[in-house]
């Protein structure tokens, strides 16, 4: 088993996962306006200053080798199932964020996290720098009884369709988050 991530450790993960949903909302909607010039020009000036933020906020080392690929990339040219795996990325994010105690609770199972809140949770620190510092993982017990509802969620769900589905998916990725957290790797 890995060793449980620090504070900082976890609060490097969610900005990088925060950057990583916001582009890959960003892509889904390239996906569906079918490229359009105009949205295409505004995503790249994204894509720069989010390269620039992560720069500047030190978080280069704590991206994945596939999402530092991602990131670099060209607006618009992000295969589907990346873009799907971002969108679902949040629920990940989200569960991270409660884990440092910026949210109070997780949501139902039956309901995702809402961008609002999780950008709430993100910017209303008004720095990296006092995100990181404000930011304080919960006892493992806490984790603990989150990781084992996710877990029954997820064994309930997993390889259902319809509805089921995005449960599966949604506790697929809070199991992930809480796991990490736990040290689980």
């Amino acid at each position: 088993m890995a060793a449980r991530p620090t504070a900082r450790e976890a609060a490097d993960r969610a900005l990088v996962l925060y950057a990583f949903v916001r582009r890959g909302t960003i892509e889904h909607v390239l996906d569906d306006a079918d490229a359009d010039p105009g949205r295409t020009a505004q995503a790249e000036r994204a894509r720069v200053e989010t390269d620039r933020w992560l720069t500047a906020s030190d978080l280069e080392a704590a991206l994945t080798e596939t999402e530092a690929r991602l990131l670099g990339a060209e607006s618009g040219l992000w295969p589907p199932e990346a873009i799907v795996d971002a969108v679902w990325r949040r629920e990940a994010l989200g569960t991270l964020l409660w884990g440092l105690g910026h949210l109070v609770a997780i949501p139902p199972y039956d309901t995702e996290f809402s961008q609002a809140d999780l950008d709430a949770a993100i910017v209303d620190s008004g720095s990296v720098d006092r995100f990181r510092a404000v930011s304080r993982l919960r006892d493992d017990d806490e984790l603990l009884r989150a990781l084992g509802e996710a877990d029954t969620w997820h064994g309930a769900t997993a390889g259902a369709e319809d509805d089921d589905a995005a449960i599966a998916s949604l506790s697929a990725e809070r199991r992930w988050a809480l796991s990490w957290l736990l040290g689980g790797g």
